[in-house]
């Protein structure tokens, strides 16, 4: 079993100074800057970050929530177990979240301080000059502390979304395994890999936001408080257009909540549908049904696409809220503060927009990001929740304890009645009795749907017993009748997680008829094979499952038809060393149709429509009277017509070798002599940085060059508005301070009279000119911010459409080697997460970025407006970063497709998992499987 070793990770020992600065991390970024990252550069997860740990502790609240739930006759809930299991440790960062938000209400405090010590001027006060002095060094320690504090809290709270993200895919991948076939009938591989790649990820952004659900109205309080000690009653108009903007964000979130539940489910058909293609890919190239699939998959994603652009929309007018609630809040603010007869004047202008800024943040941001990512989160746990509450396979066999290992192992049925579907009138077994004790060879003969691979599902707990006993000692191991290999090497399908017994793992090749075979192999049992055997003929890939059921050496063995698959030289020699050779001493029940092997079988059941027609040794049977060869005689004679066997004799290494070209192995399609299997090619990942131009071909996949020009334009307004807002009240703030200068100021009540030189200039003040063209700014400011954001979210939602189409018939085109050695899996991540994230956080994170981008310029452009040697320290800055950017491919360089991959792979045979055939599933989570699988 193929392990990757991988250093022990710095942060359990890193000392106080390198957590706070992230030093620990230097030694990774240093080797991706040098060369790409490979998994061995990756550090060991620590222990309290385990899978296994997470999984398990959360699982233990989930198991209590179940039992209380089902004492009180209630519906068990997912939300509480998570609540209950993570409550303390996320509380504690509450409370540096409250620190945070503190620091940045003291900031324009002080800030307001220190200018007007700048207004009132005085070169003498030396007090006046200490105490700014005291206050800039206040502010300094104020703002570098705030940088270490959040990015500590955003870490360690990213973290605990992790946790949450980890545990809630280790309860999903451990449930899928244990799922029932009644249960697989209400689900889907394609929903089971949208839980694991999509709904999971709604815990890492929940996490990040939820605490502001109680620190904003708090930090709202607060603020309220200060702007009534510096503008009075005013500022009760600007909070007020705050807190209306509140429960606007709520009625986004619940219809965030409502196109996310659609989308969702719309995203499961799309999965689920391409699964099924990609799967029969064969059949739709064969029969050339590319176009009926097309059409089929382009109008689920129609209906998909229609949804997510709605959502989008409405996030984009949340982010336009965001980007203009402030300059709306300043501009009521002031003008109601300005028509009550107050002057405005810097250190107000700069404290009551600094104040508001800081609070901005919070209410329109965070407060409304925060409800509606628990909106969404609240969808994604309602459907992992039903996924969790669906019915689980009843194991009826458990490991015989060391101390009673002398017992023998059995199965015991007696009058056993089954239904796969109750609404059904026929059962799908009726009245089965049989006992089966060591050392024997059970025998299961029948016509096709007589039941006979019901009948060990039933052993296995995959069909619950409608009435009657069935009583199994012993562990149970069970071999498919459509043999199932995952990626990886030969000889870690064979092992399936168990250590390495060279002399056990010999003798069971070489029962299995596979020495042979592996020695023409380029490397042997190490040589990698495709996630569905796709490189192996069906001869190959029967004797490779096969030999994983009898390593496992477990007391009982359900062997469904392993002898289908093979030509009968192959079979006799299946039959003869390994099931009554290596498993002679083991009981063991065989599903067959080869006529030929049941005088060995020490009893044979004959079964026809679900009932036990006889029952006996094959002597007992022929004096019985009944007929039960003529069951199988037309199928046997139908399997022989395809091809004209040779009657010429061949050694049994040279059967194994030419296994391809059997009858079996013709029907697979697999024709060639000596075709070597392809090893699983590696997944393509890009190193470096982004181009620019990656992004024109993203931007032009939903838009022609005229669009985006128009889109840039829109942009370039709405942020020069914007600046300009803020620039003309600047300047109403200046021109009224050279007004009041050297001026007389009488106050009568709120009216407000400036005597200059003897006479009333309160008239010369034009306040319908300065309100007229602020607000007009303030109008285009909003006007341009709501269409940039419409029409940005609209083009990035067509990108990821036309990306999707361009995919998809790419993937429709392409030739069928290419699914040979690409795992399933692979694929379906494509469409499932990777597309996930172009519909919904690349829109999104994109418009951010422009945002973001443009008020740094804007605010740059105009600092070095007005002060041009603010370039001195801004161009070391700027370069600094320059520097710092290409270590940022470390982070990006990661393969992105092992969950998905690994959970297509292990989705297919949640039976063969969960009989027993490994001994814990638990070990698939922990990592302890074979490298391909992790």
């Amino acid at each position: 079993m193929e392990q990757v070793s991988k250093a022990d990770n710095p942060a359990a020992t890193a000392g106080i100074l390198s957590k706070i600065f992230f030093w620990w991390l230097n030694p990774l970024f240093s080797t991706g800057y040098k060369r790409r990252l490979d998994e061995d550069d990756m550090y060991k997860v620590l222990p309290e970050d385990g899978s296994e740990s997470l999984g398990m502790d959360l699982h233990r609240h989930w198991d209590r929530e179940v039992q209380m739930a089902t004492k009180e006759l209630q519906t068990p809930s997912l939300s509480k177990a998570i609540i209950k299991c993570y409550w303390k440790p996320y509380a504690v960062l509450g409370f540096f979240t409250l620190v945070e938000e503190v620091i940045k209400v003291i900031q324009p405090v002080v800030l307001g301080k220190m200018i007007q010590y700048f207004e009132n001027y005085d070169p003498d006060n030396y007090k006046a000059l200490y105490e700014t002095l005291g206050y800039a060094a206040g502010l300094s320690l104020c703002t570098i502390f705030l940088a270490l504090l959040h990015h500590l809290y955003f870490y360690h709270v990213q973290r605990a979304g992790m946790k949450i993200r980890v545990a809630m895919c280790h309860m999903i991948y451990k449930k899928a395994l244990c799922l029932s076939s009644s249960a697989m009938g209400k689900t889907t591989t394609g929903q089971i890999v949208n839980l694991l790649s999509n709904d999971v990820n709604k815990f890492d952004d929940v996490t990040i936001f939820l605490h502001f659900l109680w620190v904003g109205p708090l930090q709202a309080a607060a603020v309220v408080g200060l702007l009534w000690l510096e503008i009075g009653p005013s500022c009760l108009a600007g909070m007020v257009v705050l807190m209306f903007l509140m429960p606007v964000q709520t009625m986004f979130g619940r219809l965030f909540s409502k196109f996310r539940s659609k989308t969702a489910a719309l995203t499961d058909n799309r999965i689920r549908t391409m699964n099924e293609v990609v799967s029969g890919i064969r059949i739709i190239k064969m029969y050339a049904w590319e176009k009926p699939f097309a059409a089929l998959v382009s109008e689920v994603r129609r209906k998909e696409i229609s949804k997510i652009m709605k959502s989008s929309y409405l996030r984009g007018l949340n982010m336009a809220s965001f980007f203009c609630a402030s300059k709306i809040i300043v501009f009521i603010t002031f003008t109601l503060y300005v028509l009550l007869g107050n002057t405005i004047s810097a250190s107000r202008v700069f404290v009551t927009v600094s104040l508001y800024t800081s609070v901005r943040l919070t209410v329109t941001l965070f407060f409304p990001s925060a409800i509606e990512k628990l909106f969404e989160c609240r969808v994604s746990i309602r459907r992992i929740q039903e996924f969790l509450m669906l019915d689980e396979i009843t194991k009826n066999a458990l490991a015989l304890p060391q101390e009673e290992k002398k017992m023998e192992p059995s199965v015991e049925i007696q009058d056993l009645t089954c239904y796969w579907d109750e609404n059904l009138a026929a059962p799908s077994l009726q009245s089965i009795s049989f006992t089966l004790n060591s050392n024997q060879l059970l025998a299961v003969i029948g016509p096709v749907g007589a039941g006979k691979s019901s009948l060990l599902s039933s052993i296995l707990g995959e069909l619950s017993a409608e009435k009657g006993v069935l009583k199994v000692k012993g562990q149970l191991t069970y071999a498919a009748q459509q043999p199932w290999v995952f990626p990886g090497t030969i000889r870690s399908n064979i092992l399936f997680g168990k250590e390495l017994n060279n002399q056990k793992y010999e003798q069971v090749i070489r029962a299995c008829a596979l020495k042979r075979d592996l020695e023409l192999l380029p490397d042997g049992d190490l040589t990698l094979i495709g996630d569905r055997g796709a490189t192996l003929s069906g001869g190959q890939k029967a004797r490779v499952n096969l030999a994983r059921a009898v390593y496992q050496d477990a007391d009982i063995y359900l062997l469904d038809d392993p002898l289908s698959a093979v030509d009968a030289e192959v079979g006799r020699h299946l039959f003869e060393q390994c099931i009554c050779g290596l498993l002679k001493n083991k009981p063991r029940i065989l599903v067959t149709h080869q006529l030929q092997y049941l005088k060995a079988a020490n009893q044979i059941v004959v079964l026809k429509e679900g009932h036990m027609v006889k029952k006996g040794t094959y002597t007992e049977l022929q004096q019985s009277g009944v007929d039960f060869t003529s069951l199988l005689k037309k199928e046997e004679e139908e399997e022989q017509q395809p091809a004209d066997i040779s009657p010429r004799r061949r050694t049994l290494s040279q059967n194994s070798v030419l296994s391809e070209t059997s009858v079996q192995s013709v029907k697979d399609g697999d024709q060639l002599l000596g075709e070597q299997v392809q090893a699983v090619a590696e997944e393509s990942r890009a190193q470096g940085t982004i181009g620019v131009s990656l992004y024109v071909k993203y931007l032009r996949a939903g838009a022609n060059i005229a669009v985006l020009l128009i889109v840039l334009l829109v942009n370039i307004l709405a942020q020069v508005a914007y600046i300009m807002q803020d620039w003309w009240l600047a300047y109403w703030a200046d021109e009224q301070g050279k007004l009041t200068a050297n001026s007389t100021i009488i106050q009568n009540g709120s009216n407000i009279t400036i005597i200059q030189n003897g006479s009333n200039i309160t008239s010369e003040r034009n306040t319908d000119f300065y309100l007229g063209v602020y607000g007009g700014l303030t109008v285009a400011t909003i006007i341009f911010g709501f269409i940039r954001n419409l029409v940005l979210f609209n083009v990035l939602v067509r990108c990821s459409q036309s990306l999707h189409n361009r995919m998809f018939t790419a993937i429709l085109r392409t030739p069928v080697r290419f699914f040979d050695i690409n795992p399933i899996g692979r694929v379906l991540n494509r469409f499932s997460k990777d597309i996930g994230q172009l519909d919904s956080n690349l829109p999104w994170t994109f418009v951010d970025f422009i945002q973001v981008f443009l008020q740094i310029l804007g605010v740059v452009c105009v600092s070095v407006s007005v002060i041009p040697w603010i370039l001195i320290p801004v161009l070391p800055l700027l370069l600094f970063f320059l520097y710092l950017a290409p270590l940022l491919p470390a982070d990006r360089q990661r393969n992105q497709t092992p969950r998905g991959h690994h959970s297509e792979s292990s989705l297919l045979p949640p039976v063969l998992i969960s009989s027993g055939s490994v001994d814990d599933p638990s070990l698939w989570s922990r990592g302890e499987v074979p490298e391909n699988l992790r």
